[in-house]
C-alpha cells in the first residue's frame, strides 16, 4: 500500500465525517471503545458506557458499590472525557445497575 495514499485518507476522513455531520458521533464511538483509558482498567471491568443522550452519559455498573464509587468520581470522569474527547459533550452522568440477562 502506498503510504502517500494512506496519509491522504487519514487527512481526508475527518473532513468527510465533519461534512456529513458524523464527526461528533465518531468521537462518541471512540469514547465508548476507549472507556478503559478514561476510567482505568479496574473501573472499566465493572462498568460500561451504554449511550449518550442530550449530554447525559448513561453508564451501567456492576452493583451498588461501584455505583457509589463512580458517583463519587463523576466530576473527574467528565473532566477526563472533555480533555480526551473535546467534541463529545457530556454534561452529566447517569448510573444504572447492570441488568442481568435471563
Amino acid at each position: 500500500m502506498d503510504t502517500k495514499s494512506s496519509a491522504r485518507v487519514g487527512e481526508i476522513l475527518p473532513r468527510v465525517l465533519e461534512l456529513l455531520g458524523l464527526d461528533n458521533r465518531f468521537e462518541e464511538v471512540k469514547l465508548m471503545r476507549g472507556w478503559a483509558e478514561v476510567v482505568g482498567p479496574v473501573i472499566a471491568q465493572r462498568s460500561r458506557p451504554r449511550m449518550l443522550r442530550d449530554g447525559i452519559l448513561f453508564i451501567e455498573v456492576e452493583n451498588s458499590v461501584w455505583m457509589q464509587e463512580l458517583w463519587f468520581h463523576q466530576k473527574q470522569i467528565i473532566d477526563r472525557i472533555k480533555k480526551e474527547y473535546p467534541k463529545v459533550e457530556v454534561k452529566g452522568i447517569r448510573l444504572e445497575i447492570e441488568r442481568e440477562n435471563g
